[in-house]
């Protein structure tokens, strides 16, 4: 299993257990494990015989998603943080101590976006010198998800089954099924590997099935195609998929 699904798995029982309900921002773990990875990536410095990567990270959400995120920030911050630890152990990365992962909000950014920061950071003064040697200054990386997004990217959302757990729909294409590589994975033994997805069509999202064994439905009428509105139930296997649009 790799680290980032087994991050994923972990987050996952989290949020059917303790926070089921809860959850609602349409900003996932997922992501944001992703992005931290690339900034301990893309942060990581060059010493003598090793190689350093960045220790302290920053996630900065808007004030909505803060909010979404509730009482979750400190269980996945922690998550995180391992998940970063693997990353490190996998590359081959130099740290003096497990990473360490806080999130805090910023106004400047929109329901559905976040920004990652790394900064370099030794647990000893000798290993922050030699670092310090191999770059002029220690660094700060800055990432932040779909830099140029269009409206829909961040105004459009889909409740899965029950949970209260919103997905943020964005780019062009999101698969639905039971693969975990699906961008929306359900837990429905009823619905196909790769079964539908939602697909976007200028400002409009569409739901398209994508031959799957048991059918998509809308009002109990199967679909092969069709536009969405604010409202809209999607029906895959045993899971409803309601469709929101803010705004419209």
């Amino acid at each position: 299993m790799s680290i980032l699904s087994d991050f994923e798995d972990r987050v996952g029982g989290a949020l059917e257990g303790v926070f089921a309900g809860v959850f609602r921002s349409p900003v996932q773990p997922v992501e944001i494990a992703r992005a931290l990875g690339k900034a301990m990536d893309d942060g990581r410095t060059v010493g003598v015989g090793k190689v350093y990567a960045p220790m302290s990270y920053t996630v900065a959400l808007s004030p909505e998603d803060i909010d979404n995120f509730g009482g979750f920030t400190a269980t996945l911050s922690g998550e995180l943080a391992t998940f970063l630890a693997d990353h490190a152990r996998e590359k081959g990365y130099r740290l003096g101590e497990k990473p360490q992962v806080r999130f805090v909000e910023h106004d400047d950014l929109r329901l559905g976006r976040f920004r990652v920061s790394a900064e370099l950071a030794f647990a000893e003064e000798g290993e922050r010198a030699e670092a310090a040697a191999a770059i002029p200054d220690i660094a700060v990386f800055d990432i932040e998800r779909d830099e140029t997004p269009r409206a829909s990217d961040v105004l459009a959302t889909v409740t899965v089954g029950d949970t209260d757990h919103d997905v943020g729909l964005r780019g062009e294409r999101m698969v639905v099924g039971r693969l975990r590589e699906c961008d929306i994975c359900l837990a429905d033994a009823n619905a196909s590997r790769r079964h539908a997805a939602f697909v976007r069509d200028g400002d409009e999202w569409l739901i398209e099935d994508l031959g799957s064994t048991n059918g998509t439905f809308m009002d109990s009428q199967p679909v092969t195609r069709k536009v969405l509105h604010d409202g809209d139930v999607v029906e895959i296997g045993l899971t409803r998929l309601t469709y929101h649009r803010q705004g419209r």
